[in-house]
């Protein structure tokens, strides 16, 4: 059996949760609460979506973060080097 995606999961299931929320919104029902379900549900897909496209299959977003913060420090690190160096 083939594993799955935890992004690739949670993307989907988001998207699912907007269009409940989209069609909850159009009958009026439950007041506002379908325009944070909408709103919530939309920027999750949209995250975990960019994640499981950008290869990070089982992974949360802060350790994304992290990760491109270590590239980062890297990237300084070996900068200052360089000039204190020559």
């Amino acid at each position: 059996m083939k594993a799955s995606s935890r992004n690739k999961s949670i993307a989907i299931i988001s998207g699912q949760f907007f269009l409940i929320g989209l069609a909850a919104f159009q009958i009026d029902a439950l007041g506002i609460l379908p325009i944070f379900i909408i709103v919530i549900s939309f920027f999750t897909s949209l995250i975990h979506g960019w994640l499981y496209l950008s290869g990070y299959k089982g992974t949360d977003a802060f350790s994304v973060y992290q990760d491109g913060a270590k590239t980062k420090a890297t990237a300084l690190y070996s900068g200052f080097k360089r000039k204190i160096g020559k």
